[in-house]
């Protein structure tokens, strides 16, 4: 391929798997800005805390909100460095990338029940996995952000409401905590944007310059070695995503790609989940979380991404027909309706802020 349709081949898929995930980026800052600003760490304790109840609220709280694994690490680094228990984090983390309603209803609509499933339960067992694995690795005090880190916000100019009293929904009809949360939001795509930026660019440019047929052969030539091959269709169809750089909005044309292909459904769910580990998320991970617990989580999570494919393939099955094919066009009508929602959500913020700044203290 000539170099400059190549470079405007990678520029675009880029802008598209930007447009496909915008909204999952826009209510991903928008949850973490709101979550900084106005939840102390009492709150925080309350509903995020070291118990099963913190892990489930982490789990509700991913299934309803952002789709893209960007958005959904900035809002979990949020709701670490307000004081929540890092193994429910880590549950909204991955709830919200293979749990949320968003991503089902494509899966569903796209691949069939099976996949949505599949997509959905897989995600259970690798939260099982990680919270289990943190739990038994780490003492109970290192599963909160250090002081240092949970006060960060409260020092940074973005004046989280300390001594305020009044409850959230008073306060949300205050101009000056949209100003707050508005300049949070915006410092925190300041600290992530470059590695957002990359994981986009590297995303588009491997869609666009990789043959589509390749993918589709490396995976059934593992799965031909004999004895270790379904095990090393797993590791390949988790290292696919991590070399890919593709988050979870665009890993369902691949997937159904994939499907289409006839690779295995415990391979493809491998390869779906495993977009929690592309580099760029990573070195957020590395900027949000203490060393210890940033590989902690990469290991148990790649641990988990195995098992739950495995175990997903065992229970709901394999081979040709399970993917029920649907319209490619629904995904660009839901793309759409929720980009548009996002943009008008985000303008709002911004417009209330802008007020607040011209408002008398």
């Amino acid at each position: 391929m000539p170099v400059v349709p190549a470079l405007l081949a990678g520029l675009v898929q880029a802008a598209g798997f930007f447009w496909d995930s915008l909204f999952g980026l826009i209510f991903g800052f928008l949850i973490s800005a709101i979550v900084q600003v106005l939840l102390t760490p009492e709150s925080m304790e309350r509903y995020l805390g070291p118990n099963l109840r913190g892990v489930l609220y982490g789990i509700g709280f991913g299934i309803i909100s952002s789709a893209c694994s960007y958005g959904a690490a900035a809002a979990a680094r949020g709701f670490y460095r307000s004081g929540a228990d890092v193994r429910a984090v880590l549950a909204f983390l991955i709830s919200s990338t293979n749990m949320n309603v968003a991503i089902l209803i494509l899966f569903w609509s796209l691949l069939g029940w099976r996949f949505a499933f599949a997509e959905f339960f897989g995600g259970v067992v690798i939260i099982a996995i990680v919270v289990t694995g943190f739990s038994l690795v780490f003492s109970k005090d290192r599963l909160r952000a250090p002081a240092a880190l949970a006060g960060e916000n409260e020092d940074d100019g973005c004046c989280r409401h300390q001594g305020d009293a009044s409850p959230v929904h008073r306060r949300l009809g205050d101009a000056r905590t949209w100003r707050a949360i508005a300049d949070t939001a915006l410092a925190d795509v300041r600290m992530l944007r470059t590695e957002i930026l990359i994981g986009y660019l590297i995303a588009g440019y491997a869609a666009a310059l990789i043959p589509p047929g390749w993918l589709s052969a490396a995976l059934h030539a593992v799965g031909g070695v004999p004895v270790v091959g379904y095990v090393l269709l797993l590791i390949v169809g988790v290292l696919i995503a991590v070399a890919t750089f593709v988050c979870s909005m665009g890993n369902v044309p691949i997937a159904r790609y994939l499907a289409n292909a006839g690779i295995p459904l415990g391979a493809n769910t491998s390869f779906i989940y495993g977009d929690l580990l592309i580099l760029p998320l990573v070195a957020i991970y590395r900027k949000s979380f203490p060393p210890a617990i940033t590989w902690a989580f990469v290991g148990l999570f790649f641990a988990g991404a195995l098992i739950a494919g495995a175990i997903m393939e065992r229970v709901v099955g394999s081979g040709a027909g399970i993917a029920a094919m649907g319209s490619m066009a629904i995904n660009d009508r839901f793309t759409l309706i929720s980009n548009v929602v996002g943009i008008v959500a985000a303008a709002c913020v911004a417009i209330v802020a802008r007020r607040a700044s011209f408002t008398p203290t």
